[in-house]
């Protein structure tokens, strides 16, 4: 196990890697419920997600460790998930339907694939300035919490503006439930809090009447052929000639931009927190962890599910004391395990899946302490990038409008300096996706 791990020289055990693994898994076990309840309103089979849910969560971490020896695990990630059910296949924003979507979900992590394994990635990560990179994170936060609030019933659009819903609604009355558990949990740092606060509401659930529990807890996954290699290419470009495919272009780019800067930021934050980060800041093995997240995104579309992720979850590991892939590993057979309760799925409803939505929007928005107001040609970007994402519903919008305003500021404040080449073709892109 030496030879495979190198636990000497990261000056760790099996028993620490172990504990680790099992750590990250309990803090990330969320998405297991949470995934099938957002991508089920394109009508996927909840089930059949979940078991995608975990497999491409098992094959990601398995190929993260493989690729980097480090201790990062991966699943379907929260914000490129939303993206997909509520901006991909939403009739009022691109109308795909959700097997075209995984068609998109694994275009886009070929493109990521490609721009990992050549210079294009320090090209693309050095051109989007970091203003604009926590603005992305912070923007996809509030989208998120949305998105946990109306399934709730909390908000309600019903009269064409948002307003409070019934509150006395027993939806409404499980969710505020479960957001309380969850919020002492979280402010109490216990570890696993996510998945204890959804826990705590489905029991509440269970007990007051509002849901039953199924016949069967455990079954074979049957259920993995409703979304597994159900994806289409047909019908991708809407429309005909130019506006199309700067569309199409447009799309593909903001999906392997989230996922790029999400991961690039994690693991910046994490390489801190273990103190693997070298003299110059640089992140051991980025180019293999990022291989490995493009990869795995092309798997999780291939499975039936949104974009596979590193996840920030994988922290907690890491503090446990995580240092090798046996962690990721670890990880990895927890989620292949889970994969055998998919019945379980029909008792988790959006009042015990949306606390973890808002608890999550409110961590990616912390991203916003990162942003320097100071300067007015950053803090205009920065501001309707955020701004935007909630108020049009859209995560493309909301990255569109915020490249679009730095180009215009910085040329307004004549830093052309300061403009990268690259972020002037990207802005024309969108500007060209927005008018034709």
């Amino acid at each position: 196990m030496e030879k495979i791990f190198h636990l000497k020289q990261n000056g760790t055990t099996v028993r620490t890697e172990i504990r680790a693994g099992l750590t990250t898994f309990f803090a990330m076990a969320y998405i297991i419920f949470v995934n099938p309840s957002i991508l089920s309103a394109t009508g996927m089979n909840s089930a059949g997600v979940m078991i995608a849910t975990c497999v491409s969560a098992a094959i990601g971490s398995a190929l993260c460790a493989l690729f980097s020896n480090q201790p990062y695990a991966l699943a379907a990630g929260m914000g490129l998930n939303t993206f997909f059910a509520f901006t991909l296949c939403n009739p009022d924003g691109y109308g795909y339907t959700w097997q075209q979507a995984l068609g998109l979900t694994l275009l886009a992590g070929f493109l990521f694939l490609i721009i990992t394994i050549t210079p294009l990635r320090s090209i693309v990560i050095q051109a989007v300035p970091k203003n604009l990179k926590h603005a992305i994170s912070a923007g996809m936060g509030l989208f998120i919490a949305l998105i946990g609030l109306l399934n709730a019933g909390l908000i309600t659009m019903n009269t064409g503006f948002p307003a409070l819903g019934d509150l006395k609604s027993p939806a409404c009355l499980l969710t505020i439930f479960g957001l309380v558990v969850t919020s002492i949990l979280v402010v109490c740092h216990v570890q696993g809090s996510l998945i204890l606060g959804m826990l705590a509401t489905v029991l509440l659930s269970l007990i007051t009447g509002q849901t039953a529990l199924p016949t069967q807890i455990v079954s074979a996954p049957t259920a993995f052929g409703t979304v597994f290699m159900k994806l289409r290419f047909s019908g991708l470009l809407k429309g005909s000639g130019l506006s199309a495919v700067f569309a199409l272009t447009a799309l593909l780019f903001t999906m392997t931009m989230i996922d790029m800067f999400d991961t690039v930021g994690f693991l910046i934050g994490a390489s801190s927190a273990a103190g693997t980060m070298d003299e110059q800041g640089n992140v051991p093995k980025m180019g293999q962890v990022l291989a490995a997240d493009a990869a795995s995104t092309m798997v999780g579309a291939l499975c039936g599910t949104s974009t596979v992720t590193s996840f920030a979850e994988s922290s907690t590991g890491i503090s446990a004391g995580g240092r090798t892939d046996l962690t990721s590993v670890t990880t990895g057979v927890c989620f292949l395990l889970a994969v055998f309760f998919a019945p379980l799925t029909g008792i988790v409803s959006s009042a015990a899946t949306s606390p973890a939505l808002i608890i999550v929007g409110m961590y990616m928005l912390m991203d916003v302490r990162n942003i320097d107001f100071s300067s007015m040609d950053q803090a205009i970007p920065a501001f309707l990038t955020i701004l935007m994402m909630p108020m049009s519903y859209s995560i493309t919008a909301g990255i569109g409008i915020g490249f679009i305003a730095h180009v215009i500021c910085k040329l307004a404040a004549r830093k052309t300096k300061e403009l990268n080449p690259a972020m002037l073709v990207i802005g024309l892109v969108f500007l060209l996706y927005f008018c034709l």
